[in-house]
């Protein structure tokens, strides 16, 4: 076995898979949440999740480029061994991250308000999402810590810590969960008090890590170093573009539950089920991208091309293997989890219907995941920002133009979205390759 597995594969591996199992406890909260609601007997309940989740996932994946830019600032300085420059990066992304998540809390009503007039669903469904988000908003400045702190973990190679990490803030998560809804019998806000308590708890290990990292304690760096404007512009443009990247993609993600809110309680219950299907499948390949941002930017640091080249073959060779299983599994399994989740029959039936082009995205979404790792390592923030903007033009034009009108015609527009970004990203790898530009 080990003679067809390379030392870079080894490698990736060793990186890709703590984080592919860390990332698979994120949505899991999600579906330990679906089948809470699930068992009150309304699709309100789970479309009020699936609304709530969606809009503060909209706030927090706008922003969800804080953990692979640490990563990435973090990778780079230390494949050019520079740790008083690493320190200074995390300080500054530290300060940005702190700006940001200040400004969320306190506009939070207009947040929620404008969230809630933009997203469809009845007035049922609406007034459970705002009693969740009333709560859940209030995490917002403990998951951007927790994206920092396992963003210098991954950078520096321990992903095992961030592994620990996010399980911990998961399973905590889901257990809270239960225990708020069917102990305690809180219903729909005790989801949402469960998330809270459970991402706070990244104050334990910030703890840790300012008691065993050595960067922070044999590093003293001045508060004009910090903020010198030279170095500190560079981040917050990086962030800017990404945060434009993000935000696209999140508002293609918002479209996609609002358009399928409008077809009825029952489509928008069984599109959420589906939705955490994909965010499975979406947050275990992101391991082999965090592990793409990692290699590729040391290396970059590094100045060492060949070894680029190989990381990226390796990390996407990887990718496709992942995928595949997955494929396989929610083929087998996707009606029993289903009839699991729910057990309202035309719910299922909807959601395996519609499951076809779930798994067609599969297909389609593992080179652009795996290509974002890739060009976010060498910081190229610019072409990801231009490609997420061309696909969400072609998504928009195909729902509201050309195949839109019924939820078949919404996943399939969906499915172009992916097809198009990985299309065009994988043009972007060909010319860098070819030419190769990955050190320019």
């Amino acid at each position: 076995m080990n003679s067809y597995i390379s030392d870079i594969d080894k490698n990736t591996l060793r990186i890709a898979i703590p984080l592919i199992l860390a990332n698979i406890t994120i949505p899991l909260v999600g579906f330990v949440d679906n089948v809470a609601m699930g068992q009150l007997g309304s699709a309100i309940y789970i479309g009020a999740v699936g609304l709530g989740a969606i809009i503060i996932s909209f706030i927090l994946f706008s922003f969800g480029f804080i953990k692979s830019i640490t990563a990435s600032f973090t990778s780079q300085h230390t494949g050019e061994n520079k740790r008083k420059t690493l320190l200074v990066s995390l300080y500054q992304i530290l300060i940005i991250s702190s700006s940001i998540s200040l400004a969320i809390i306190l506009f939070r009503e207009q947040i929620i308000h404008m969230a809630l007039s933009y997203m469809g669903g009845s007035a049922e469904v609406k007034a459970n999402t705002k009693i969740y988000l009333d709560y859940r908003i209030w995490s917002v400045p403990a998951i951007f810590l927790r994206d920092i702190l396992i963003g210098y973990y991954i950078g520096i190679q321990k992903t095992k810590i961030a592994m620990i990490i996010s399980i911990f803030i998961n399973i905590l998560n889901a257990l809270l969960d239960y225990y708020f809804i069917f102990i305690l019998h809180f219903g729909i806000e005790g989801v949402a008090i469960a998330s809270v308590i459970s991402e706070y708890s990244i104050f334990l290990f910030i703890i840790f890590a300012i008691k065993t990292e050595e960067l922070i304690s044999k590093n003293n760096i001045s508060l004009n170093t910090i903020f010198c404007w030279n170095t500190f512009k560079k981040k917050i443009f990086i962030n800017f573009d990404m945060f434009i990247r993000s935000f696209i993609l999140m508002t293609c993600f918002a479209y996609f539950m609002s358009v399928g809110a409008q077809y009825g309680n029952l489509t928008l219950a069984a599109n959420t089920i589906l939705l955490n299907f994909f965010f499975i499948f979406s947050y275990g390949i992101d391991g082999f991208a965090h592990a793409s941002e990692v290699l590729v930017a040391n290396y970059f640091g590094e100045k060492n091309l060949k070894l680029i080249k190989k990381s990226i073959i390796s990390t996407g060779k990887l990718s496709f293997i992942l995928m595949i299983f997955y494929l396989v599994f929610f083929l087998i399994f996707d009606q029993k989890i289903i009839g699991f989740i729910t057990t309202i029959e035309s719910v299922q039936i909807i959601a395996i219907d519609n499951s076809i082009w779930l798994y067609l995205i599969f297909l389609s979404a593992t080179i652009a995941f795996w290509l974002d790792g890739v060009f976010i390592g060498i910081l190229k923030i610019k072409l990801l920002r231009n490609t997420m903007i061309v696909a969400a033009i072609i998504f928009f034009a195909l729902e509201t133009m050309i195949i839109g009108g019924n939820n078949s015609g919404l996943w399939l527009s969906f499915l172009g979205f992916f097809m198009v970004r990985s299309f065009l990203l994988g043009l972007y790898l060909i010319k860098y390759m070819r030419k190769d530009r990955f050190l320019v």
